[in-house]
């Protein structure tokens, strides 16, 4: 998997291409200390991965050197910490304004996000939306699965596992927000932070609105 850790040549490419924001290949060669052939071999395959780009820079007299740097695909492949950032925004946020706010934040990002995908949503009954809703789900990389009796949802990778660790309020949301979606009432009854390998939401078609 290319990555910006390890020390195989694609990867020193592109901690150095992180480290000083482009690179000929004269200078790569020098990083690598292998031959040009061998370098513009490893920066085809970033190309092909769409990893690296290049473009012309002339400085002073003589050709153009033509240089690599990064693509927003690339950035994207740096660790992120958007998890602890959650934890500790929804920490303070209580801390300032209580459990309540933060219920209340939630709510509103359930809601939000409702919109979303509810936007793309056009079933009229249960079984049908909830069948959009689990296509949608996977195109997001979130593995899901329709129950058999068309009244349930299983999620099978929580979207949200570290932060809903620290705050069950988390598991809430996404129920309220299944609920906006598919216009019934939606229970949990059981979710991979309790241990399950999945999490199960069962619709309540009684009390559907659709």
């Amino acid at each position: 998997m290319i990555g910006f850790s390890g020390s195989s040549s694609v990867s020193l490419i592109l901690q150095h291409l992180q480290r000083h924001g482009q690179a000929t290949v004269k200078e790569l060669e020098e990083v690598l200390g292998v031959s040009t052939t061998a370098v513009r071999e490893h920066l085809a395959h970033l190309q092909a991965e769409s990893l690296v780009s290049t473009s012309t820079v002339r400085r002073g007299p003589g050709r153009p050197r033509l240089v690599y740097t990064l693509t927003r695909k690339a950035h994207n492949l740096f660790p992120k910490q958007y998890d602890l950032l959650i934890n500790l925004l929804l920490k303070e946020i209580a801390a300032v304004g209580g459990a309540e706010q933060v219920d209340l934040l939630l709510e509103r990002v359930g809601k939000r996000l409702a919109g979303e995908y509810a936007d793309r949503i056009s079933g009229n009954d249960i079984p049908a939306r909830l069948a959009e809703l689990r296509a949608l789900l996977e195109a997001r990389g979130i593995p899901a699965e329709v129950h058999q009796s068309g009244d349930g949802l299983h999620i099978f990778a929580c979207p949200y596992f570290d932060v809903a660790q620290k705050h069950g309020e988390v598991c809430a949301m996404e129920r309220q927000m299944l609920e906006e979606v598919l216009g019934g009432k939606v229970e949990l009854e059981h979710s991979i932070r309790e241990g399950h390998h999945r999490c199960r939401f069962v619709v309540n078609k009684e009390q559907s609105q659709v």
